[in-house]
């Protein structure tokens, strides 16, 4: 086994207390290779001798430990060793699960299970001459409320700044303290009204969410439902804070895709589609050698040219997202057999494509976005095609149209029963002991 341990995020003297409970936890044969990324005159602790150790230079970011992480795990893959990576950032987990779902064989494990406990109190005491309590506690509401009903710990402050300038981190102020923001998230939970989910083992970027009552204190209401998507009604928009314009439902569709990993990379989606029938055609491909196909032309065509906002497109990210679409709705075909990557189908050549695929992947998106209960209806056709894509014009509602009615004939979606204009998922057939199949 290959091992990969990166420390970049680790607190200055903590690295062999890390190490060494990491080590005590995993039992079995030792790896055969060990490598450690670390910052310049980053510790070294004893035992490690016969460990490679990669100093990263210049300013350490999330990008040039994920791109290292990316190079090294694209080797050790070469040498079919299993392989195992260890980290604090999320950017490294998203990295690894990307490449296991290509690859297959790739583990991660979260490094904030092994650091020692922080000093320096439970929380902090909260200051009600800055802003009584309670009103904070309401802004965290409606700020993750305009969050599509969830944020990740790191970005709340963002979100609540954009809300109330108060919040924002300045220097010498209340906000500025040590745990301002876990405290303020512990008071919103006493009260029930947000949930906190780790992603992750060890994760110390958990995700906050509203939970029921939490959306409840939103006013008039929000567009993203806790119940099931299913439920027989859900709430419209919250109203939105003085300055400030409610987030369109288009926004709010991307913004609960990309939060899932879930694209939808409009300026890109349409043309790797056309790449893939295009390939497929030649019948001499896997599924996995399609995407990758497909994604490489895509490139090669755009010349590596940026995206509309002038950053670089995530080539990586998206063969991974393609990669999850297509396991999520098989849509290629061996003979009349689907098939998708997968460690069982990597000598399995497509020749086919089924009928309407690009309506089942693009179909499969938006009953994501009702999955995680935002409210769509037969109305909001030129919303879906901004979300889609990146276009409200009459050929890309027409297409949202065609996606919606492949839906409804397949037997995915339904009409509310109070509401026959808004879309819900068709719940899952139940077994004859009344509980959902698998994977229902």
């Amino acid at each position: 086994m290959y091992r990969l341990i990166d420390l970049t995020r680790a607190h200055a003297g903590t690295e062999g207390a890390i190490l060494e409970a990491f080590n005590a936890a995993h039992d079995g044969p030792p790896p055969t290779t060990v490598e450690h990324i670390v910052v310049p005159g980053q510790a070294r602790p004893d035992g490690t001798d016969g460990h490679i150790w990669t100093e990263l230079p210049g300013t350490v970011d999330d990008a040039a430990v994920t791109a290292a992480v990316h190079e090294r795990v694209g080797k050790a893959h070469e040498s079919g060793v299993e392989i195992s990576v260890a980290s604090f950032r999320g950017s490294v987990k998203s990295v690894v699960e990307m490449l296991d779902t290509i690859h297959g064989g790739v583990e991660f494990i979260h490094l904030g299970t092994f650091a020692p406990p922080t000093t320096g109190g439970e929380r902090l005491d909260w200051d009600d001459d800055w802003m009584k309590r309670e009103d904070a506690v309401n802004t965290l509401v409606h700020a993750i409320g305009a969050s599509s009903g969830q944020s990740r710990m790191t970005d709340l402050r963002k979100h609540l700044s954009a809300r109330d300038p108060r919040f924002r981190k300045q220097a010498g102020t209340f906000t500025a303290r040590p745990k301002f923001m876990s405290t303020l998230v512990s008071l919103a939970e006493e009260r029930g009204l947000v949930a906190v989910v780790p992603t992750g083992t060890g994760d110390n970027n958990p995700q906050i969410a509203l939970t029921a009552a939490g959306y409840s204190r939103l006013a008039p209401s929000s567009p993203v439902s806790p119940s099931d998507s299913s439920a027989p009604s859900a709430p419209p928009a919250p109203a939105p804070a003085a300055g400030h314009e409610t987030r369109s439902l288009s926004h709010l569709c991307v913004d609960v895709l990309r939060q899932n990993n879930m694209g939808p990379f409009q300026e890109l989606r349409q043309d790797i589609y056309r790449e893939l029938e295009r390939l497929v055609g030649e019948k001499s491909r896997t599924a996995d050698q399609l995407i990758r196909d497909a994604v490489h032309a895509v490139r090669d065509k755009s010349q590596d040219a940026p995206s509309k906002s002038g950053k670089k497109f995530p080539w990586s990210r998206i063969r991974a997202f393609l990669t999850r679409l297509t396991r999520q709705v098989p849509v290629f075909l061996s003979g009349d057999t689907p098939v998708a990557v997968s460690l069982g189908n990597n000598g399995t050549v497509v020749d086919g494509l089924a009928a309407d695929w690009w309506q089942m992947l693009d179909g499969e998106l938006i009953c994501f976005v009702l999955g995680r209960g935002v409210a769509i209806t037969q109305y909001d056709y030129e919303e879906l095609a901004g979300a889609l894509y990146n276009s409200r014009s009459t050929a890309s509602y027409d297409k949202v149209q065609e996606v919606v009615d492949h839906l409804a004939r397949v037997g995915r979606i339904t009409e509310a029963p109070d509401d026959v204009m808004r879309i819900v998922l068709v719940a899952p057939p139940m077994t004859h002991d009344g509980s959902p199949p698998p994977g229902g």
